[in-house]
């Protein structure tokens, strides 16, 4: 019985970790803050460039450094700078100009992630020390 439940969870085990989305181990917050930040710096570039199919590669691939920097941060910046990520991901090149004109999900993306991405400074995760 116990090989049969361990060729089981190895089988598990190899399946979730063959996904190429998984988050890359042993990041810091701000190793994972400062790669997303580059990828969405280089897509907002592409944006400003009308190449909409390369700004959502360049968010296709912050994806990953977004998701690590949300399961790695305490602080609620992360876990809305992954859902900017992934809206801009998941937005058709071809509905790109439309939604900068006129959705509010698209500006309010874009608040977050220019407000988080500009300075390429990650948020403070220390705590304040008492005086």
């Amino acid at each position: 019985m116990r090989t049969s439940v361990g060729v089981a969870l190895l089988a598990v085990v190899s399946a979730c970790g063959s996904s190429t989305a998984a988050p890359a181990p042993g990041l810091t917050a701000g190793e994972a803050f400062q790669r997303t930040c580059q990828q969405v710096r280089a897509g907002i570039d592409e944006f400003n460039r009308h190449d909409y199919a390369a700004t959502v590669a360049r968010f296709e691939r912050a994806k990953v450094p977004a998701t690590v920097y949300a399961e790695v941060s305490p602080e609620p910046e992360a876990d809305a700078l992954l859902d900017a990520v992934e809206y801009y991901a998941n937005l058709a090149p071809a509905d790109y100009p439309e939604a900068a004109r006129s959705s509010e999900h698209f500006a309010r993306n874009k608040a977050i992630t220019l407000n988080q991405c500009a300075t390429g400074e990650p948020i403070d995760e220390t705590p304040p020390t008492p005086t």
